[in-house]
């Protein structure tokens, strides 16, 4: 009995000299896109990554395409235990990181290497500590969706905006941004928005290039504008409580893992971003580029009640616009 006492607390000494856990530990990681997207590519690598760095102590299984529910639920998920981690969109925080609406500002960034540059850079990092209080860990930032307009209908110019149906995120700055573009924001299901816009439902919906690719509505739109209202930036996150009951070895991988991660979806993205536009022209889609000075005016016009009930979100809006000019 005591050789067999000796032996596993051998072991166990083993597996500390290792840098590995000595209980085997599963990350399940939901995330609502396909199995082509940056999500999907970030988390097959964090997987992968985490295997390497623990000796296989511990294991990663991915959930796409909403197996685990949508963004919203994964955001209880994750503040209750239940998700370990997920891969998710900014705007599906905001309801509950409030200080994240500032991020739904429409134009508040010049385009889409903008965007990643700053949300890359500290003032990324000071948004992700934010999490701390709301029970979730910010891993880190990863590919930007630049969202513009696929459509049934050409939209030329903003006088085109007015009380055109737009099936928008149901979040509250991307409802009122385009509101204030004169658009008339049309609450969706994501599901059914193919047939939404084929029967004429919606006019158009504010989509990424690589998702309208993607997701099959190049099959079924005629235009789409480069309008760039907003560039998306998603992120990776774990529940609070998880995270603090691994080792500390086990946080560290983590640490490391997630932030190879993240380079892994931004060049990711990068490529589809490319790819989707040639796709759309092969398929005779009409890529429309209009004048943006006149949709940047009328939409901020909108800032002052996105950022209503945002704490904090008046000094992070300064620090993105010193950051701007750097």
């Amino acid at each position: 009995m005591k050789k067999v006492v000796k032996f596993m607390a051998g072991m166990s000494l083993l597996a500390v000299a290792l840098g590995v856990s000595a209980k085997p530990i599963e990350i399940n990681i939901g995330h609502a896109l396909s199995e082509n997207s940056s999500y999907q590519a970030a988390a097959e690598h964090f997987a992968k990554l985490m295997n390497e760095k623990t000796n296989g102590e511990v294991t990663v299984k991915i959930f796409p395409s909403g197996t685990l529910g949508g963004e919203l639920k994964l955001v209880q998920g994750l503040r209750t235990g239940v998700v370990d981690a997920s891969i998710m969109g900014q705007p599906s925080l905001e309801n509950t990181v409030r200080e994240y609406r500032v991020l739904s500002l429409p134009y508040l960034f010049d385009n889409y290497e903008e965007a990643n540059t700053i949300m890359q850079g500290p003032v990324g990092d000071r948004l992700l500590e934010e999490l701390d209080k709301y029970g979730m860990v910010g891993l880190g930032w990863g590919a930007i969706y630049a969202r513009s307009m696929a459509s049934m209908k050409p939209i030329n110019n903003v006088e085109d905006m007015g009380h055109l149906k737009v099936r928008v995120i149901q979040s509250p700055g991307y409802v009122e941004a385009y509101r204030s573009l004169g658009s008339q924001p049309t609450p969706t299901a994501y599901g059914e928005l193919f047939l939404a816009l084929q029967n004429g439902v919606v006019d158009a919906a504010e989509l990424s290039p690589d998702q309208t690719v993607g997701d099959g509505f190049s099959e079924t739109i005629k235009y789409y504008t480069v309008s760039e209202v907003h560039q998306l930036p998603s992120l990776f996150i774990m529940s609070k409580a998880k995270y603090a009951s691994y080792p500390e070895d086990v946080q560290q991988a983590i640490k490391e893992a997630s932030q190879s991660a993240m380079e892994v979806a931004l060049q990711y993205q990068d490529q589809k971003m490319a790819d989707a536009f040639t796709t759309m022209e092969t398929k005779g889609i009409t890529i429309v580029r209009p004048d943006l000075t006149p949709f940047k005016e009328k939409a901020r016009a909108g800032w002052p009640r996105i950022m209503q009930d945002s704490p904090g979100g008046e000094d992070f809006l300064r620090q993105i616009e010193d950051a701007r000019k750097q």
